[in-house]
């Protein structure tokens, strides 16, 4: 008599070479997605740091600004003319610069001698100093010194302007302060 199908255990050969053929390759699927995700998160965290690194750059001129504004407030406070309260209004209006501007950070109008203490303290703001560095991109015109004396409030008002190697608008800082 002639054999003509398989044996059990020829029919269980042929089986488990089907299926050992169906599965060749998915280690290799399996570890190009493991890559996958791996490089993934490796790019979402270099993004958060090149984020990070922009928002701490803002930081410091936002600071900076803070620090330029502070000094020019102390420094018109300690140079007005107290005598009376007339003086004390005429002697503020000396120190306002670029006071009119409907514009945010394009400012207008009659501007501080640069060789006085607050035109000193603007210059550096700019970077117009040899040994200062001031903000990016601040200009004359981003930078105000407003004074209100109406009603005796004696208010001063403080805005610097700058613009950021990174941003793609002006950033602004503003203060003020009473002077009594």
């Amino acid at each position: 008599m002639l054999k003509t199908g398989l044996t059990r255990r020829e029919t269980l050969a042929v089986k488990m070479r089907a299926r050992r053929g169906s599965q060749r390759g998915v280690v290799m699927l399996e570890a190009l997605v493991s890559i996958m995700i791996v490089m993934l998160g490796i790019i979402g965290i270099a993004g958060l740091l090149a984020k990070s690194t922009n928002m701490a750059g803002q930081a410091q001129y936002r600071t900076e600004a803070g620090m330029f504004a502070e000094q020019i407030v102390q420094t018109i406070s300690l140079g007005v003319d107290r005598t009376s309260d007339d003086t004390l209004t005429n002697s503020l209006k000396t120190f306002e610069h670029q006071a009119s501007g409907a514009k945010p950070c394009s400012f207008s109008g009659s501007t501080v001698n640069q060789s006085s203490p607050v035109g000193q303290l603007l210059m550096g703001a700019r970077g117009d100093l040899q040994k200062v560095a001031g903000l990016p991109g601040a200009q004359d015109d981003g930078q105000q010194v407003k004074v209100e004396t109406t009603d005796k409030i004696n208010r001063v008002t403080v805005t610097l302007c700058w613009q950021g190697p990174n941003d793609g608008d002006k950033r602004n800082y503003q203060i003020q302060a009473f002077v009594h």
